[in-house]
């Protein structure tokens, strides 16, 4: 541990915040939670020196700021990834590289196997769909037909001698023309 580390701790044991505020050279900050389990403080300072920090404030549960600490240490060297000391950190920038392009490869075939399937589905609904609306126009035309003959029997029955059975015809027409879709479906078994 060094100088500010140790300051660091001993801050954050003497006020015990509920949570921290760690700012950073210009003025952005970023809250950290306190946790409730052992070595909280170490993980509370890892947290905090994940990243270049000038000053923490210590917060109760309200947020009230019970204390501070000013960064007064200069900011560490960089390392240099582009010498050939860096090595091992390019090597595993290029092992994170390819854990995420593998991962987003496998997102993108599920995500396109879904989207698939639902397209199966929707295309069988409109099939269903389709088939329905052709059934009931075929009906429609049917009963239209129907209509036409009936008119066409009332003109004649009007007109003809043989009026009292075109008479009976016609007054059975309607229970004819809604038995109409029940009796062809009946037909329809039947050739099956």
């Amino acid at each position: 541990m060094n100088l500010t580390t140790d300051t660091l701790l001993a801050t954050l044991k003497r006020f015990s915040p509920a949570k921290v505020r760690a700012y950073s050279s210009d003025d952005e900050f970023r809250e950290i939670a306190v946790p409730t389990r052992r070595r909280k403080w170490q993980s509370v300072i890892s947290a905090i020196e994940a990243r270049s920090w000038s000053r923490v404030e210590m917060l109760d549960k309200s947020g009230a700021v019970l204390g501070y600490l000013e960064n007064a240490e200069p900011a560490g060297a960089l390392e240099d990834v582009g010498s050939g000391g860096g090595g091992g950190a390019i090597k595993e920038a290029e092992r994170i590289v390819a854990l995420v392009i593998r991962a987003q490869r496998d997102a993108m075939t599920f995500r396109d196997a879904e989207v698939a399937s639902l397209l199966r589905a929707q295309g069988d609904v409109v099939r269903e769909m389709t088939a329905g609306m052709r059934a009931l126009t075929a009906m429609y035309q049917e009963q239209v037909q129907a209509a036409e003959q009936v008119a066409e029997l009332r003109t004649l029955a009007a007109q003809g001698p043989e009026r009292g059975q075109l008479t009976e015809l016609l007054e059975a027409a309607p229970a004819i023309m809604q038995a109409m879709p029940m009796l062809r479906s009946l037909l329809n078994g039947k050739g099956s």
